[in-house]
């Protein structure tokens, strides 16, 4: 009796806990080695362009759900972890601001399962999108470019600084619901960082998605800034060298798994090269909103300057 009964613990075992480790809790990250950015060169970058840098930093919290953390911290444990869809406004002093993401629909939000929605949060994101001289995407996921392909405002299209594999066209850039007939072509290419505004680097990294990018900001008083996307969900991917579970980020969300690795340890060096460096992980509000590393950014879009 007790040998049949170890015989099929060992078949549940093998049937459920090894499928389990694979999908949830496996994080061997390969060998893919840092790339090569500086801090000393995104400074330079940042300093190259003419102009007033940003001010500040300003969020807005749009949406979100509570999912277990292993989902997107592989081996993270159960526990759910607030997941924030976001976005953020670079106040620009005597001129129009940056936005960075772009937030999302109230239908995408409940497609995505959503617990909340916050329509003024995304109104305040709208009128953002509207004033800005820039826009920039992490990536090209519904949750982070929904709210400007909602807006399908050819007007905004032309601030929006896109590169090739955010661009309809391109696999999942395709799937957004792009007016019909849009001619939109990149106006970032290349594979180095480059400036694309006084204070403001983006530095490509396809590897969670074709188009993502790494964004590097710094503002007018020194302080510095670097926002992640969805490379770092959640602020104990970089920090923990943790990439997403395999469940999502090969099945749910595909993603190229060697690369994240590759730029999770770029972002572990720049923090290292810069310890003041505040890392801004695609969608861990909890971390966002109390941990004091946030160096004061501010919570809720400043309104439209008035003319």
């Amino acid at each position: 009796m007790t040998r049949r009964l170890n015989f099929w613990l060992l078949v549940l075992l093998i049937v459920v806990g090894l499928p389990c480790y694979w999908l949830l809790i496996d994080n061997r990250p390969g060998d893919t080695q840092a790339k090569p950015v500086s801090m000393a060169r995104l400074r330079e970058l940042a300093a190259s362009m003419p102009g007033k840098a940003p001010s500040a930093v300003e969020i807005e919290l749009v949406s979100y759900r509570r999912l277990p953390g292993t989902l997107f911290v592989a081996g993270g444990g159960v526990k759910r972890n607030l997941i924030g869809v976001m976005a953020f406004r670079l106040p620009v002093p005597g001129g129009r601001p940056i936005v960075i993401d772009s937030g999302m629909t109230p239908a995408a939000a409940s497609a995505m399962g959503m617990e909340k929605f916050d329509p003024g949060a995304q109104a305040r994101i709208d009128a953002a999108l509207r004033e800005a001289s820039t826009v920039l995407l992490t990536h090209e996921h519904i949750d982070h470019a929904g709210g400007l392909v909602a807006l399908r405002d050819p007007a905004i299209f032309a601030q929006a600084r896109l590169n090739p594999g955010q661009v309809p066209g391109s696999p999942l850039a395709e799937q957004l619901p792009w007016p019909k007939g849009l001619a939109l072509q990149p106006t970032l290419t290349g594979t180095a960082p480059q400036a694309v505004a006084p204070g403001v680097v983006v530095v490509p990294a396809p590897s969670h998605t074709p188009g993502s990018q790494l964004i590097f900001v710094r503002l007018a008083d020194g302080r510095e800034f670097l926002f992640t996307g969805d490379i770092a969900t959640m602020a104990r991917n970089w920090v923990q060298l943790r990439a997403r579970s395999r469940l999502v980020g090969s099945h749910f969300a595909a993603e190229d798994r060697g690369e994240v690795f590759a730029w999770l340890r770029t972002i572990r060096a720049l923090k290292a090269a810069a310890p003041q460096l505040t890392v801004v992980p695609g969608h861990d509000w909890e971390w966002i909103a109390f941990n004091p590393g946030r160096r004061g950014m501010k919570e809720q879009f400043s309104p439209p300057a008035q003319n």
